[in-house]
C-alpha cells in the first residue's frame, strides 16, 4: 500500500514554484488553504485525497 507522503511527493509553499515544477498533466493541490502545495499525477488525486481536505489549485492563465 501507498503512504499518503509518497503519493504526495515535495512539499511547495508558494503556488508558483509548484507551478514551475509541475508538467502540463499533473494538477497541483492542497489542503490548506494556499499554505503549501503538492503536484500529483491524475490517477493519484484519489477520492481519499479529496476525502481528506485536498483540493485541485485552480489553473487560470
Amino acid at each position: 500500500m501507498t503512504s499518503i507522503t509518497e503519493i504526495l511527493g515535495p512539499k511547495y509553499f508558494s503556488l508558483d514554484a509548484a507551478q514551475v515544477d509541475a508538467s502540463p498533466t499533473e494538477i497541483i493541490i492542497t489542503n490548506d488553504e494556499g499554505k503549501t502545495y503538492f503536484i500529483v499525477t491524475p490517477e493519484n488525486l484519489t477520492n481519499e485525497l479529496n476525502q481528506m481536505g485536498y483540493k485541485p489549485v485552480g489553473n487560470e492563465e
